[in-house]
């Protein structure tokens, strides 16, 4: 089972322009009835370690998320993944952090 506020290492394959890609974390975004349903797809949010100190990035803490460096969420990177692309899971995100993900991703889509 999925569960959105995950950390999983995942393969986004080669980049395309700005795109993050290869091996990185990335954090499960999407509802839980989504990310175990028949279509196999999750949306993320991928991870870096760059502080670009953008409104759309959110610091995520080391400790329970399994990241090994202050790292911060790319709500400006959002995207939907095949499950296949999963390769294991670190962690999971803190509620204050899953709810900071949430206000930048209604200001990147503007909702």
């Amino acid at each position: 089972m999925i569960w959105r506020g995950e950390i999983y290492d995942v393969d986004l394959g080669s980049p395309v322009g700005h795109e993050p890609a290869f091996l990185r974390p990335a954090l499960v975004v999407s509802a839980d009835l989504i990310n175990n349903g028949p279509g196999d797809l999750i949306v993320v949010v991928p991870i870096s370690t760059t502080r670009y100190g953008l409104r759309s990035h959110v610091e995520i803490e080391t400790g329970a998320s399994g990241l090994g460096y202050p790292s911060y969420g790319r709500c400006d990177q959002i995207r939907s993944i095949s499950t296949d692309r999963l390769v294991g899971l670190r962690g999971v995100a803190g509620v204050a952090e899953v709810d900071a993900i949430d206000r930048a991703l209604k200001f990147i889509l503007d909702i």
